[in-house]
């Protein structure tokens, strides 16, 4: 009984305390406030304060500075502060800035003595006494601080900055719109006081969530929401190499950490499988390091653009991980084949060339000016798991070897040592291993070898099955007639784009009822084309009766790869220049391969299990249903271009006309004629112009560097090596342009395809030897690989920039076993920029240029841009590394009670009774310490033979081998924003005939499209067959009699993609 009274007591207590919703700053309009200045998109309000016994603090000195300044330096001002640690994590994306509230110029007063939220002892009678008063007096806390912010306000108290010289409006709070201030930030001086504070106690740093400050600003009411607390010590301080005094800001920044969304990476055991590789876990103090891959994509500071997905064994080079940029790849992720992991990969460099926060020699000093020793970590490769669909990665609930974020490899719990360096490789799993071949001081290539989950397995399981129709998955486009016109082949090639662009998702918005591209504009381009707007093909345009021309496909796979088609819209003069709808990127051919019919129809099922659909001609004489052209006698056979969009393999082969076919089967083919706008083509038939496409979205380059503006038909070159020089043009005092990709025409089958980019190159014609490459420096080689020839896009493993009217080279070498690797080229008029390479020398390509194209894209200039080093310049040393660690100050994780009520769905774990936090030390004990005691000096040394719980991963092993500075890399772009619409229900599975089930679902407000997955595995691990449709219902066809099959819905709207339905059976 007395224990219920106890909490009737508490509960009737905290409603007393609960402000009463009055709204404060109505007042402060008449006063001449102003806007904060510079960039900001989100502000910190620090807010001084101090307990009922206690004295005003804000202009104590310490190291000759005011503790409002030595606070304003450590998050606005020294070379080491919390906005700038996030500026330099976000990519250049959060700009933070903190502001002040004073009281009369000072600190705020709370109602109680700090005493009374510490725990009971002799010394602090005041104190609580068991748990239920402890979470009491912590909410009490919030309410008191809270509460005492509302006072200062309504005595017309306004935000200023560190020493009261600027007033600003209180609008500013809210810089996001969202009602909510951005982020509190609550700060006690230390004290002498005989009082103990454990882990768990109301006077411990950690975040959590009040909203009881209401601010009238400029019409609109803002709310206090997440905050944080700190008690800060000034008996250690640092300073900066320009002499600003700063507190030790590893605390401060992990639990702002907190407020951005960012969760805690040790458990409620003080174990970390992550330790030294994020500030989130175990932060080095007093200057914290650096946040890892895998957390910045989660917060969107990272893109698919920085962080690429591996879908296949090769060589990939990344930037060292604060390297700014949109196009800089600073890491890369794949899926673990047979687990629910991800694996993601960064490049740490705890050296002088890292980044100001993980460099370990920083310019810091102690207040008596003695330089700082950091600690000993070694850099290379990390080699993180996290648990697929994970977003902000969280080990609080973790125990040992269940982890949800942890990093491979090292023998010290600390992970000092789980760097991979030079000729290191690390086991993943048994069938995966990763090995770092090559190290700069702000670039590291590796390899990659093992089994992987990738999207062949779709495509083979597609290109597998006896019957595929492209329309059961969406992705065919209604028919388009092209009348009298002799634009068949421009159709074709149209519908074949529209297919793949839908097969790939590129652009969810489109879907088959919506994306329309336009034919007659892409023959339009053949025909009549301009120079483009580099100014790179005058003279290569021509103009003719473009309408009853004829044409191939290969017509339009060289115009796509000079980007003057597809375009949109029923403009046929449109410029695809002015207003892109995509940007080409590949043109896949499929040879006729006479000697052997079954090859090719093997290639013909894998581009379009692959791409969607495949353009082709053959020779017509009629229009029938089942058609065997090479049965066709007579003169009124003529070629005619169309699409394949699938096949069926059982068709009997009687049922072709004229006079049956020589086997069964054959291709389903969409036409161009509103007459008969489906027909069956007999396997019979072979083409020698087969094409299918691929395409970026629009924004992915902006400029394509090419002198083969030309349709004339090209020889081929078998010579080793072809070169392109261009002069660089698009950058400017706002944007820098990267090379991003190289576009080239290759002939041949199974073709690797060395791209190599030399900048500054001399100018071409300047009468030196070896102009390709002559006075410049090899910035980047990428080398890919292709089975079939065609028009081919190789995007650099890194980006490189180019200076304004400085001279590149793009150099593309082939080779293949069969010795019939071929580099394509065409007529060119006027003066030739390009060079061929047989093995001695470059010598110009006279009347000819390569078919080679340089994509390139803009993007703001950096502030601080890392200095590019020539690959040739590469160190083959690796870095020394000892077992020495030192330990980190004490940091806590975030708390969230339960007595007050709870206005947002909280995304912290909840405490009912008490909350838990943790120590960050290196010991696994219960640790308590008086508050003078809770900030440490410096960095102590640590049991260096300390293990974190057994783990079966990450088996480190050094080769005895020099690098390579020339291997090969290959990269894939990849990468879905996965956000949760609501989810689907599935309303209705209805049997039908002929092997066929409907299916309904609920419809949800905001969807574009429904994707629908179907499989006879339960898991969905393989046989799935992916649909989509704009519709709430959907047709599954050709389904298996008496075959069980599991199905799922999900909504999709732009790039967000809701959550799975629950899993339905059915049978048909």
């Amino acid at each position: 009984m007395k224990k219920i009274i106890s909490v009737c007591m508490v509960i009737i207590l905290a409603l007393s305390i609960i402000p009463n919703g009055t709204i404060y700053g109505e007042n402060y309009a008449g006063l001449n406030l102003q806007s904060l200045e510079g960039e900001c998109n989100f502000i910190n309000l620090i807010v001084f304060a101090r307990f009922s016994d206690e004295d005003e603090f804000v202009d104590n000195e310490y190291s000759g500075n005011s503790v409002r300044k030595i606070t304003d330096n450590s998050y606005n001002n020294a070379d080491y502060n919390v906005s700038d640690y996030y500026k330099t994590a976000s990519n250049g994306k959060l700009h933070m800035n903190s502001v002040y509230l004073f009281d009369k110029g000072g600190s705020i007063q709370l109602s109680h003595p700090r005493g009374y939220y510490a725990e009971y002892s002799d010394e602090n009678p005041e104190g609580y006494m068991d748990n239920g008063e402890k979470s009491q007096r912590m909410y009490e806390l919030k309410t008191d601080w809270s509460e005492a912010i509302n006072r200062a306000i309504s005595a017309d108290n306004v935000i200023t900055n560190y020493d009261g010289t600027k007033k600003y409006n209180f609008s500013e709070l809210d810089k996001n719109n969202d009602g909510a201030i951005d982020a509190i930030t609550i700060i006690y001086k230390n004290t002498t006081q005989s009082i103990s504070v454990g882990w768990s106690s109301p006077l411990w740093n950690y975040k959590d969530y009040a909203d009881y400050v209401k601010i009238n600003a400029d019409g609109k009411t803002i709310t206090s929401k997440n905050y944080v607390q700190l008690t800060n010590s000034y008996d250690y301080l640092y300073k900066d190499n320009r002499e600003n005094v700063i507190l030790p800001m590893a605390v401060a920044t992990h639990e702002m950490g907190h407020i951005l969304g960012f969760k805690d990476l040790y458990n409620s055991s003080n174990s970390s499988p992550v330790y030294y590789m994020s500030a989130m876990a175990k932060h080095t103090s007093p200057v914290p390091q650096f946040i890892s891959v895998k957390e910045r994509e989660a917060k969107g500071w990272l893109t698919s653009d920085n962080v690429k997905t591996i879908y296949q064994n090769g060589q990939y080079t990344l930037k060292e991980a604060a390297t700014r940029g949109d196009s800089q790849i600073v890491g890369y992720k794949l899926n673990l084949k047979g687990t629910n992991k991800t694996l993601y990969l960064e490049y740490r460099n705890f050296g002088t060339g890292g980044n100001k926060y993980d460099c370990q020699s920083k310019e810091l000093y102690k207040a008596d000016g003695t330089k700082l020793k950091g600690l000993t970590i070694g850099s290379g490769l990390v080699c993180y798991l996290v648990d697929k669909d994970t977003k902000f990665p969280n080990n609080m609930g973790c125990v040992a070897g269940k982890w949800n974020y942890e990093t491979l490899g090292g023998t010290y719990a600390t992970k000092s040592d789980a760097p991979l360096k030079l000729n290191q490789s690390l086991e993943i799993t048994e069938d995966m291993y990763v090995e770092v071949t090559n190290i700069t001081d702000n670039q590291l290539t590796f390899k990659i070898e093992g089994d992987f989950e990738n999207q062949q397995t779709e495509t083979k399981e597609i290109s597998d099955r006896e019957k595929y129709d492209g329309r059961d998955d969406g992705i065919v486009t209604p028919v388009k007639d092209q009348g009298d016109t002799n634009l068949c082949w421009a159709y074709s090639s149209i519908a074949a784009a529209e297919s793949s662009i839908l097969k790939s998702g590129i652009d969810p918005i489109v879907t088959k009822d919506t994306l329309s591209l336009n034919p007659v504009a892409a023959a339009y381009r053949v025909f009549k084309r301009e120079s483009d707007p580099l100014g790179n093909t005058d003279g290569d345009w021509q103009s003719v009766n473009y309408l009853m021309q004829s044409g191939d496909p290969l017509k339009i796979a060289r115009l796509y790869s000079m980007w003057w088609a597809p375009v949109s819209g029923n403009v046929v003069t449109a410029n695809p220049y002015d207003n892109p709808s995509y940007r080409f990127e590949n043109a896949i051919y499929m040879p006729e391969n006479k000697s052997n019919p079954e090859e090719y129809i093997r290639s013909i099922k894998k581009a379009i299990a692959k791409y969607g659909a495949v353009t082709f001609q053959y020779n017509n004489a009629r229009e029938t249903l089942y058609y065997n052209p090479k049965n066709e006698q007579g003169s009124t056979i003529s070629p005619h271009a169309c699409t394949i969009i699938g096949w069926d393999d059982n068709i009997p082969s009687d049922k072709f006309v004229p006079n049956g076919a020589t086997q069964k089967g054959g291709w389903l083919v969409k036409n161009s004629y509103k007459s008969l706008e489906y027909f069956w083509l007999s396997y019979d038939n072979t083409s020698s112009c087969s094409y299918a496409f691929s395409f970026a979205p629009k924004d992915k380059y902006d400029f394509n560097y090419y002198y083969d503006g030309s349709m004339d038909d090209f020889p081929l070159r078998k010579d080793k090596s072809v070169a392109n020089v261009f002069k660089a043009k698009k950058s400017d005092n706002l944007k820098d342009e990267y090379i991003k990709a190289v576009n080239v025409a290759i002939g041949g089958e199974n073709v690797t395809a060395k791209v190599e980019i030399y900048k500054n190159v001399d100018y071409p014609y300047g009468g030196q030897d070896n102009v390709p490459v002559s006075g410049g420096y090899l910035a980047n080689t990428t080398t890919a690989y292709f089975e079939n020839s065609g028009y081919v896009t190789i995007e650099l493993n890194q980006p490189v920039k180019i200076e304004k009217d400085q001279w590149f080279s793009a150099i593309v070498s082939v080779s293949n076993e069969k010795g019939d690797a071929k580099i394509m080229t065409s007529y060119k008029n006027g003066r030739e920029m390009s060079y061929i390479n047989n093995g001695s020398g470059w010598t110009q390509l006279k009347n000819y240029v390569g078919r080679i194209k340089v994509y390139t894209k803009l993007e703001n200039k950096l502030e601080n841009p890392a200095t590019e080093a020539p690959t040739t310049e590469a160190p083959t040393t690796a870095v020394t590394t000892t077992s020495e660690m030192a330990t980190e100050e004490p940091t806590t994780t975030e708390v969230t009670t339960t007595l007050e009520p709870i206005t947002e769905k909280q995304t912290e774990a909840l405490v009912t009774v008490e909350p838990t936090t943790e120590i960050l030390t290196t010991e696994n004990t219960t640790w308590e310490t008086t508050v003078e005691n809770q900030t440490t000096d410096e960095t102590t040394s640590e049991n260096a033979t300390e293990k974190e719980p057994t783990t079966t991963l990450g088996q480190v092993v050094t080769k005895e081998k020099e690098p390579t500075t020339n291997e090969k890399a290959t990269t894939r772009v990849a990468g879905v924003n996965k956000k949760s619409l609501k989810r689907i229900k599935i309303l209705k599975v209805k049997k039908l005939k002929n092997r066929k089930v409907r299916i309904t679902f609920k419809k949800i407000s905001k969807a574009k499209i429904y994707q629908i997955q179907y499989s006879t595995d339960r898991k969905f691990k393989k046989n799935v067959r992916t649909k989509r449709t704009g519709k709430n219902t959907y047709l599954l066809r050709q389904l298996r009699v008496r075959k069980r099959y599991y199905v799922r819905v999900r909504a999709i709207s732009g790039i967000t993609k809701g959550r799975w339905s629950k899993t339905k059976k059915l049978k048909a």
